[in-house]
């Protein structure tokens, strides 16, 4: 069944590299296939409108011998469309910091903070990802009291969509220990044989 708007698109992609193992990718045919079986070449350049537009949100890679393309330029002759890379948001804030064995928290400065989820969908987390860099930029500048609540407020629940906030993702029952000093945690041992730096 042919769809009616890009969106239908974008579900579809999605769906696909989400059934896909985290490495592998998906063919722009293979989209238009599964929305018309008998008539799906003429879908292949809307397919790929879809694609490029959701590289450039981040959602996707386009990837041509193996290699990802720049979202900005676009692609000549056959693609393939993979799971992004893991955010640069999430890379940039743990940079440089230890983090716990468990993989639950990084540590600044003696205090443990707790990570995203990493079984969060790449597209998912993304879209997060650039909620919460949305909210923290309207934060700045002059902004009235209003606004501000409402960006705390959305920097709040990307935080709790993310796992970084409210319920812990894990499922072992261990409790959180979210901004609590690293030496005031069973991490203490842990934390205390770190080279000092």
């Amino acid at each position: 069944m042919r769809p009616t708007d890009d969106a239908a698109i974008r579900h579809l992609i999605a769906d696909l590299l989400e059934r896909r193992a985290a490495d592998a990718t998906v063919c722009p045919s293979e989209v238009a296939r599964a929305l018309s079986a008998d008539d799906w070449r003429p879908l292949m350049p809307r397919v790929r409108a879809v694609a490029i537009d959701m590289a450039g949100q981040g959602l996707l890679e386009i990837r041509q011998r193996g290699r990802a393309l720049s979202p900005d330029v676009a692609p000549r002759g056959p693609i393939r469309l993979g799971r992004p890379a893991p955010s640069a948001h999430a890379e940039a804030a743990t940079a440089g910091h230890p983090t716990t064995p468990d993989g639950r928290y990084f540590v600044v400065r003696g205090r443990l903070w707790r990570k995203a989820n990493p079984q969060l969908p790449p597209a998912q987390r993304e879209a997060l990802v650039r909620q919460l860099m949305e909210a923290r930029r309207a934060l700045r500048g002059r902004r009235s009291d209003e606004e501000r609540r409402a960006a705390r407020e959305q920097v709040d629940q990307a935080k709790r969509a993310l796992g970084e906030r409210g319920l812990v993702w894990w499922t072992d029952g261990a409790p959180d220990f979210n901004r609590r000093m690293a030496r005031n945690t069973p991490y203490r041992d842990w934390f205390a044989a770190l080279p000092p730096g």
